[in-house]
């Protein structure tokens, strides 16, 4: 039996091997990462956002990572840009997903002191979403200022997980969503008090924050979101069938903000509110002390709360 000449073989096709080795290797090595990120920074300006990247360089085979990344999307009514900075974002995909009709992206941020990690898939049916949050600084994240007037402080902690199918309304999955140590005011921020105007607050502390929410059928339900502090208690119950986009989404919420008496005591223009109520205010208090309102309305439309406290703590119809 002639023997196989495994030695000619491997000189014939060892050397181009090595050859398209040494290609691939120098290549990736020597990737025009700059260019590709005053590409990124020129796409975004077309779409109407901008991004500053200070580093891009590779990561693993089919990933990017980037360093002090800066993102600011325009404003929206009367909402200020949204600014957010990342410290370090790393975005990754496999071979395989290149070349399928599904795609699937890893993701780890590292912003605010904590980090954001999770999964994007998407397929012809729509899109799910795998996503933890651990120890984000609130206070360090300036893009809170978007859907906030209100400072907060205290440390973020979230798992997110839905599956989105094309029709937003068939949308279904879980969030579960902490922050510990919250805090609300700063005493120099001025806020609008429904009934009362603008007023600044004085740093209150809430306790920790708990909500947990189940979306079914493109409905958001709220099963619990409590925080029950030395100087506020918080409740809020409801729920919010979610549109696309996102921001049409419909909130129905009935909130309720107990004051404890050693705030009013230690904020002087807290008690004064409440001594001077106006209409407003006094129809939205309690009969235990407490202020209770419902908003109702598209996300990001600029919500007027209605004063509830004639009505029993349950979510708006």
């Amino acid at each position: 039996m002639p023997q196989i000449p495994f030695k000619k073989i491997l000189k014939w096709t060892g050397y181009p091997t090595f050859f398209l080795l040494c290609f691939v290797f120098f290549a990736y090595k020597t990737f025009p990462y700059e260019r590709l990120a005053d590409r990124l920074t020129q796409e975004a300006a077309v779409r109407g956002y901008e991004l500053e990247i200070v580093d891009l360089t590779h990561s693993g085979l089919a990933g990017l990572e980037f360093e002090n990344l800066r993102v600011i999307l325009p404003a929206e009514g009367d909402s200020p840009p949204l600014d957010v900075i990342f410290d370090e974002l790393t975005v990754g995909t496999t071979l395989l997903s290149l070349i399928s009709s599904t795609k699937s992206y890893e993701f780890d941020a590292e912003l605010a002191g904590g980090e954001i990690d999770g999964e994007v898939t998407m397929t012809d049916d729509g899109t799910e979403l795998d996503v933890e949050i651990e120890d984000l600084t609130l206070e360090a994240i300036p893009a809170l200022r978007r859907y906030s007037k209100v400072p907060l402080f205290g440390i973020l902690n979230a798992d997110i997980e839905m599956a989105m199918p094309a029709e937003v309304a068939e949308s279904n999955g879980t969030v579960e969503l902490t922050i510990e140590g919250l805090n609300l005011g700063d005493g120099k921020t001025k806020i609008d008090i429904p009934g009362w105007g603008g007023l600044t607050l004085d740093r209150a502390n809430a306790g920790d924050l708990e909500l947990v929410a189940n979306v079914e059928e493109g409905t958001a339900t709220i099963e619990r979101a409590k925080s029950h502090g030395e100087d506020l208690k918080l409740d809020v119950i409801g729920s919010v069938n979610l549109r696309r986009p996102l921001g049409r989404s419909e909130l129905k919420l009935m909130a309720r903000v107990k004051i404890e008496e050693a705030y009013k005591a230690r904020s002087p223009k807290i008690a004064t509110m409440f001594e001077l109520a106006s209409a407003g205010l006094k129809s939205a208090m309690t009969p235990d002390g407490s202020i209770q309102y419902a908003l109702t309305g598209p996300a990001t439309a600029r919500l007027r709360p209605r004063p509830a406290g004639g009505q029993s703590f349950q979510a708006p119809k």
